[in-house]
């Protein structure tokens, strides 16, 4: 067998491999993370939510408060927040964005993703004014119902804490959610209930943000912590949806078509998965950005689908990126590989809309890196939604 017959044999392995049937049904992640709401202490869960292809609103969803200051605005129902003269502007280095800040709870500070010389400071200030009240009212709202599970994530006493969860019972019945780092009694993804009720969660560590990179953030733990903390709050499993996945329908009835191109080299492995089926090993064989493997699949109506596969990066991966993409379509939003997080599955996707004279699409997995980079992919899923569901997630 030739060099040609063999990578041929390869890739057909690959695509066997990818025929595993999906589940009828997955964890629903987009609906139980909409369950919980952020009180601080920073942006890490907001983001959670984003890695997970939801944008729900929330007052401190992208906000920093520590928990002194969160005591004391839920004590006072988060007056004078969002009063004219409570809040003011603070321009930050290095990307010079504008920050609104709280002169009666100096902890709170918020982003406003506009910008000093770009951006008229008085015109941002009074957008944000009316944001923080509507925001505020929201979330009073959302309170008195119990409607949501309350999440704290950050240092702080337990005492202070435990008044935080007292506060949020003068409204509703509402519980709060404590979230703090990991150590050897607590495994990350872990959740436990405190005789009074509080519920004690724990990931790996705190998010990382830098500029011009994606976050780096224990998405799954996360979303561990959620499945298990629902769990305990509801007295009941959380929500399931069913799972429509064309690829592996499509593959299975034999009316998909691959495309491997000579930059990457890709072959099938026994190996556990998310979503168990193949695990795919991907190595790269040009430096830059370089197309590593696709699937056209038979779609028949245009819309906006779902994009998502699960990746892994060894050690000694020198890549800066890796990314899902729909070909045929335009970008909604997406999310994508964290190159620096190593030994760990997560999951990346692209939400797109397909044009009316599409009849299929390709699912592109594409990489760049240095030749000879090896990473691993699992769990390919293209779903005719707005968002991907929870396919690869168990618990």
């Amino acid at each position: 067998m030739d060099q040609g017959e063999i990578e041929t044999a390869q890739r057909q392995n690959v695509m066997s491999g990818l025929s595993a049937s999906a589940p009828e049904f997955c964890l629903d992640v987009p609906r139980l993370l909409q369950q919980f709401e952020g009180l601080g202490d920073n942006c890490d869960f907001g983001m959670v939510q984003r890695a997970v292809g939801i944008e729900p609103l929330g007052l401190f969803r992208f906000a920093g408060c520590s928990a002194a200051d969160m005591r004391s605005m839920l004590r006072r129902c988060f007056e004078p927040l969002g009063e004219p003269e409570d809040l003011w502007l603070d321009e930050v280095p290095l990307r010079r964005e504008y920050w609104v800040k709280s002169r009666q709870y100096p902890s709170f500070s918020a982003h406003t993703t506009r910008y000093g010389g770009r951006d008229d400071p008085e015109v941002v200030r009074l957008a944000q004014i009316e944001a923080t009240r509507f925001l505020k009212r929201k979330l009073l709202r959302d309170l008195s119902p119990a409607r949501r599970l309350f999440v704290h994530r950050g240092e702080a006493d337990i005492s202070t804490i435990r008044e935080i969860a007292a506060q949020l019972q003068t409204y509703c019945d509402n519980r709060l959610l404590w979230v703090q780092p990991s150590d050897a009694a607590h495994l990350p993804g872990s959740v436990e209930c405190t005789s009074d009720g509080l519920l004690l969660g724990f990931v790996s560590h705190v998010g990382v943000y830098e500029q011009d990179r994606v976050p780096c953030l224990p998405v799954d733990e996360w979303i561990s912590v959620c499945v298990k903390a629902y769990r305990l709050w509801r007295k009941a499993e959380p929500p399931m949806a069913p799972l429509k996945d064309l690829i592996s329908r499509n593959v299975a009835a034999q009316r998909c078509r691959w495309s491997a191109p000579p930059t990457a080299a890709s072959r099938l492995l026994d190996g556990p998965a998310p979503g168990g089926g193949a695990m795919i090993e991907h190595q790269l064989r040009k430096s830059g950005p370089t197309l590593v493997y696709q699937i056209h699949v038979p779609v028949g109506l245009s819309g906006t689908y779902a994009f998502s596969v699960w990746i892994l990066v060894p050690e000694g991966f020198r890549g800066r990126r890796i990314v899902a993409s729909i070909a045929e379509a335009s970008i909604i939003s997406r999310w994508n590989a964290d190159p620096k997080r190593r030994g760990r599955w997560q999951r990346i996707w692209v939400v797109a809309n397909v044009p009316a004279e599409a009849r299929s699409v390709s699912c592109v997995l594409t990489s760049e890196g240095e030749v000879g980079d090896v990473f691993y992919s699992a769990s390919w899923c293209l779903e005719r939604r707005n968002g991907p569901l929870g396919y690869g997630f168990a618990f």
